[in-house]
């Protein structure tokens, strides 16, 4: 298992798992491209079978109004490989990369309302609920959670 960097090679890849698991709420091709030209980090996990095997990825940018927050705009594991630890795994490598930059004192990320398996995630990361909820936040009409975690006060 390694993480590295999404280059434009995995670009298809990427995309087919973005749609396999967020289906309509799936990032479109033209912005994930967008994104892996201009990311904070953009890294994906792939397991070493006969060939790489992406198995899941995370997307960190910058805010643009603090530059000492980031913010996780998309994060998920193949639902083949969920409930392994792989998804601990990843945001633990992100988290600490984040520390280690000495930089960075906020990372806030959005999250369904029903992806309780999502918040317990990052709840045992101790990101914290905002109590406000963002409406009508996904393509979908779903409204989600604001979630943060405070890396230095």
């Amino acid at each position: 298992m390694e993480i590295k960097d999404v280059d434009s090679r995995d670009l298809k890849k990427i995309v087919n798992l973005e749609q396999k698991i967020f289906k309509e709420n799936a990032f479109s091709e033209d912005l994930m491209e967008r994104l892996i030209e201009k990311n904070f980090f953009f890294l994906k996990l792939e397991i070493n079978k006969l060939k790489k095997h992406i198995i899941g990825f995370i997307i960190v940018i910058k805010e643009k109004d603090r530059k000492d927050n980031v913010n996780i705009v998309n994060f998920l594991i193949d639902s083949k490989f969920q409930n392994r630890g792989y998804g601990s795994y990843l945001l633990q490598h992100v988290i600490e990369k984040i520390k280690n930059l000495k930089i960075i004192k906020k990372i806030i990320l959005n999250v369904q309302l029903s992806n309780t398996i999502a918040i317990t995630l990052y709840e045992k990361f101790n990101f914290k609920r905002n109590p406000l909820i963002v409406e009508n936040y996904y393509h979908s009409g779903k409204d989600a959670y604001l979630m943060e975690l405070n890396i230095y006060s």
